[in-house]
């Protein structure tokens, strides 16, 4: 029941201080930069919520030369059905986002209203941004952010180890949503000639 009173409160709190960005318009595309890497990290998060070790059958209807069904172990958190139906529901999630801008450098966001049970600290950062459709085109993004890289996204996450910089890896270099580059590391130039 507290719980409820605190998203309620935190919901109030703001409704009471969304300031209208003026003179600030973004693009779908930035949009979409946005929707794409929350929806990774989403991804991410409820996957890690699953145990690892879980293994499930999947079998592709194909019989062997004896007649027998053929097959094989994968963990569940890289079956494909489980990825796809964690992709059909994820887009809910973008119920806990709000358009943004940093107050620093009125640069857009996405900021999820909610970080482990508590509103998001770096709320005080940033104006909200008031939206005639109350950020209901979040969902719609994501939904078509997946549709249209869904076997991206399931190549991604079917991968042995993810690795880091996932949501770089597939929203600026497979989906083309975003312009960020992974970070290099730095070169050790010690001990090496120029020329």
């Amino acid at each position: 029941m507290s719980t409820i009173k605190a998203l309620v409160c935190c919901t109030l709190l703001v409704a009471l201080t969304i300031s209208q960005v003026q003179g600030y318009s973004f693009t779908s595309k930035e949009v979409k930069c946005h929707v794409c890497k929350a929806t990774v990290q989403e991804l991410e998060e409820a996957i890690g919520k699953e145990d690892a070790k879980k293994m499930v059958d999947v079998s592709g209807f194909r019989l062997d030369a004896s007649g027998n069904s053929i097959t094989k172990r994968v963990r569940f958190i890289k079956s494909e059905m489980y990825l796809t139906e964690l992709m059909e529901k994820i887009c809910e999630k973008m119920d806990d986002y709000l358009k943004a801008t940093y107050k620093s450098n009125n640069k857009f966001t996405l900021l999820k209203m909610i970080v482990d049970g508590k509103m998001n600290p770096e709320s005080s950062l940033v104006d909200f941004v008031q939206d005639g459709d109350l950020n209901k085109s979040l969902g719609h993004f994501c939904l078509e952010v997946l549709e249209d890289n869904e076997e991206t996204f399931l190549k991604a996450f079917q991968a042995e180890e993810l690795g880091n910089d996932l949501d770089i890896k597939i929203c600026s270099e497979q989906a083309k949503y975003c312009d960020e580059a992974p970070v290099q590391d730095e070169y050790d130039f010690d001990g090496k000639e120029e020329l």
